[in-house]
């Protein structure tokens, strides 16, 4: 157990010192047992209401109350969402599209969109980025954004 409380440590340090927000770091006090009931899109997006209403019945799988959804929209396009499972209430992170993924964790407010690892990040185009954002209760907020690729894997919920 010692060796684990260490080894989880020295992860947490070097995120840090890569100044990567951390799961760790907007952790949430309460899983909301509730699922989703209805869906209230904002008014400007109508065209993702028939795969924002797949999600119906769906628990929290992000942030303690939200589900996080993502759908594909063509080659590296996925159009990524989040449903307050008591509310409905729908909110985007930044323009609502990722070009490789998320990352995510259900007792966590952070997210990462276009996780990329080290290695990765030396081929991407120079339009690439991973995003960092937190889910507030008034929709997403932008923490950051890097074009290093990531010093750690990307948190356990994780899809394309």
């Amino acid at each position: 157990m010692r060796f684990v409380l260490i080894g989880l440590c020295v992860l947490l340090a070097a995120r840090a010192q890569a100044g990567e927000p951390v799961f760790e770091e907007y952790t949430v006090s309460h899983i909301s047992s509730v699922v989703v009931v209805r869906i209230i899109p904002p008014s400007t997006e109508f065209v993702d209401e028939m795969f924002l209403s797949r999600m119906v019945g769906a628990p929290a799988n992000f942030a303690g109350k939200y589900v996080l959804t993502y759908w594909g929209c063509g080659t590296q396009c996925q159009r990524v969402a989040a449903i307050n499972v008591e509310t409905g209430a729908v909110f985007y992170p930044g323009d609502g599209g990722a070009a490789n993924g998320v990352c995510f964790e259900l007792d966590s407010r952070l997210l990462i969109v276009n996780p990329i690892d080290r290695e990765g990040a030396r081929q991407i185009p120079d339009w690439f980025y991973t995003y960092f954002y937190e889910i507030t209760d008034e929709g997403f907020r932008l923490l950051g954004k890097s074009r290093s690729g990531l010093s750690s894997p990307c948190g356990t919920a994780q899809g394309v």
